[in-house]
C-alpha cells in the first residue's frame, strides 16, 4: 500500500512538472517559430527588392502598408518577366486605382499553379484591358530555405 501511495505521489509530481515545463517549452517553440517566420518574410522582401524590384519605382505613397510595393503597368510587366525567369510564383495580383482597391485575381481562379506564368500573364492582360491606370501589387510564392 505504501508503495502504491509513493507511486501515485511520484506520478502527480511528474505530471505537475511536465505541465509546468511543457507549457514553457510550447511557448518557447511558438516564439522561435514566430521569429523564424519574421526572418523568412524579411528575407523574402530582401530577395524581391534585390532580384525583382530593382530599378523600378514603388508607387505606394502611403495608401497601403509600407511593405507592399505597387507598380505601374509597364513596371509590373517587367516584374512578370523577371519572376518568370527566376521561377518565382504569383499567388495573387491586386491592382488599385487612385489609392482604392480595384480587384483581385488569384491562382485558384485559373486552375493553375503559382509558378505557371500562363495564369498570371492572362490575369494581367485582363486587368490591362479593363483599365490602363491601375497600380499593381502581387503576393509572391518564393521558396527560400530557412536554416534552423
Amino acid at each position: 500500500m505504501t508503495n502504491q501511495i509513493l507511486f501515485l505521489i511520484a506520478i502527480m509530481i511528474g505530471a505537475f512538472y511536465a505541465r509546468k515545463y511543457g507549457i514553457k517549452a510550447k511557448s518557447d517553440i511558438e516564439n522561435y517559430n514566430q521569429k523564424k517566420t519574421n526572418e523568412t518574410v524579411k528575407t523574402k522582401n530582401d530577395y524581391l527588392n534585390t532580384n525583382v524590384f530593382y530599378n523600378l519605382k514603388n508607387m505606394n505613397n502611403g495608401f497601403d502598408t509600407e511593405s507592399i510595393h505597387y507598380f505601374s503597368q509597364s513596371d509590373f510587366e517587367i516584374i512578370i518577366n523577371r519572376i518568370e525567369e527566376l521561377g518565382i510564383g504569383i499567388l495573387g495580383i491586386e491592382p488599385w486605382l487612385n489609392g482604392e482597391f480595384y480587384d483581385i485575381k488569384v491562382v485558384e481562379d485559373y486552375g493553375g499553379i503559382s509558378t505557371d506564368s500562363k495564369w498570371y500573364r492572362k490575369a494581367f492582360e485582363e486587368f490591362k484591358k479593363e483599365n490602363e491606370n491601375l497600380l499593381y501589387a502581387a503576393s509572391y510564392d518564393i521558396q527560400i530555405p530557412v536554416s534552423f
